[in-house]
């Protein structure tokens, strides 16, 4: 795990010079301050996820309700004439004749 270059032990190293520095009870209170920061965020990124995704659904047809387009990427394509099982086609050859040799 990195974060911004520094692995787990330099981490933790930084934490220990923190904790030093501002003692038990500052450090503490910066936790939790950072805690509620970090909550806060969190809401606030779910409130925005959920607000575009009440406005995508008014916007028009719900996305299970669409037809996809013919000519949309991952739409599987279907043959137009059904294949017809008939003996009209000829076997293939035995020997089929070689093609051109080609040297590299």
């Amino acid at each position: 795990m990195n974060f911004m270059g520094m692995g787990i032990p330099e981490l933790g190293v930084i934490l220990l010079v923190a904790f030093l520095v501002l003692g038990p009870g500052r450090a503490i209170d910066m936790a939790r301050s950072a805690g509620k920061i970090m909550g806060d965020l969190r809401r606030s990124f779910g409130d925005v996820t959920s607000a575009m995704t009440v406005e995508t659904m008014d916007q028009g047809t719900p996305t299970q309700d669409r037809t996809p387009d013919a000519q949309a990427p991952g739409v599987p394509m279907r043959a137009e004439t059904p294949l017809e099982d008939s003996d009209d086609h000829e076997p293939p050859a035995e020997n089929p004749e070689p093609g051109p040799e080609y040297k590299v």
